[in-house]
């Protein structure tokens, strides 16, 4: 059974930056982060799966779409380094949407159908 993605209420923000949402579900499938602009629209998203595992994102901002391998960086408690993105070839696409939209049915209708959309767009320039 998919655990349901629900919103943080703390999230931190950067001045002069557009308002970052941010969703998790708890169990390591989805974690989700979206770039929202003065008007409410949200502009752009990172999707993380995997995130237990071997992680991956799929980012759309700036109309852009790019998919790619999260290195975690080194875990020591002695240092802060933050996620690196790298290429990956792995994609399956379909799968991932089928999961988003259940895990993703607590989320605002108009962000979820967004980004379901956004998914399906993705998943169409792939199949060219």
């Amino acid at each position: 059974m998919l655990v349901a993605l629900h919103e943080l209420k703390f999230v931190r923000q950067y001045e002069g930056e557009m308002l970052r949402r941010w969703f998790d579900d708890d169990e390591g499938l989805f974690d989700l982060i979206a770039w929202v602009d003065d008007a409410g629209a949200v502009s752009g998203f990172q999707l993380a799966y995997n995130v237990n595992g071997e992680e991956r994102a799929i980012t759309w901002l700036g109309g852009t779409f790019s998919h790619r391998d999260v290195d975690p960086g080194d875990d020591s408690p002695l240092s802060n380094d933050s996620s690196v993105l790298g290429d990956t070839t792995v994609f399956p696409i379909v799968d991932i949407i089928k999961k988003f939209e259940h895990s993703s049915r607590n989320i605002a209708s108009d962000v979820r159908s967004m980004l379901l959309g956004k998914l399906e767009e993705f998943a169409g320039t792939l199949s060219r």
